[in-house]
């Protein structure tokens, strides 16, 4: 039995940005990933609320400083003192003595560079890997491309565009996809059960 393919939530800004989530079009670099955004902050304690981004929101403890993208486009990097992880919320204090910049963070995205990504266990895969792969059947036929990702709580969905624009849902299950090669560019699906 094949384990069941896992996608892990950290964007890629730039697909963040074309996605709707509302993070505009911030993107520090194309190389830069969206851990999180920060949704308020206390200035007196130096600590920023952050909604996390990621499936390991325990990733934000390997962190010893805090990139943010603010909404007028501006680079903040602050020093981390501590991380407090409270349910589906990230709590970090910074080293920043300027009150005007920990209020100028409210609002703005954490990212980290490309290469900082948190390290997957086997068949677990960023979003940002995913969109862009071509798509076979197990007869080596092409469906055509990763176009979208998208959560349900059953089950991931691959949005599948070939190049007439006819679109193939794939769940992500192991019955449907046999095999993802992110080297090769490559997702291989047994098509012939969604008929």
């Amino acid at each position: 039995m094949r384990p069941r393919p896992k996608i892990i939530f950290e964007w890629c800004l730039r697909l963040s940005s074309s996605r709707g989530k509302g993070h505009g079009s911030r993107s520090p670099d194309k190389d830069d990933v969206i851990i999180g955004k920060v949704i308020s902050v206390n200035v007196p304690r130096r600590e920023l609320r952050i909604a996390p981004d990621t499936s390991h929101p325990e990733r934000f403890h390997l962190l010893r400083q805090l990139r943010l993208k603010t909404r007028e486009n501006q680079t903040l990097v602050f020093p981390v003192a501590s991380v407090r992880v409270i349910e589906n919320r990230v709590i970090v204090q910074v080293n920043n003595l300027s009150a005007d910049e920990i209020a100028a963070a409210r609002g703005a995205l954490v990212y980290v560079l490309r290469a900082e990504r948190f390290p997957l266990p086997k068949n677990e895969y960023y979003i940002d890997d995913l969109v862009g792969l071509v798509v076979k059947d197990t007869g080596g036929q092409i469906v055509g491309r990763v176009t979208d990702v998208w959560r349900t709580p059953a089950n991931d969905i691959y949005r599948v565009l070939d190049d007439r624009g006819r679109e193939t849902l794939l769940p992500a299950i192991e019955d449907v996809i046999v095999e993802v090669d992110i080297e090769r560019g490559e997702l291989i699906a047994d098509v012939s059960v969604l008929e």
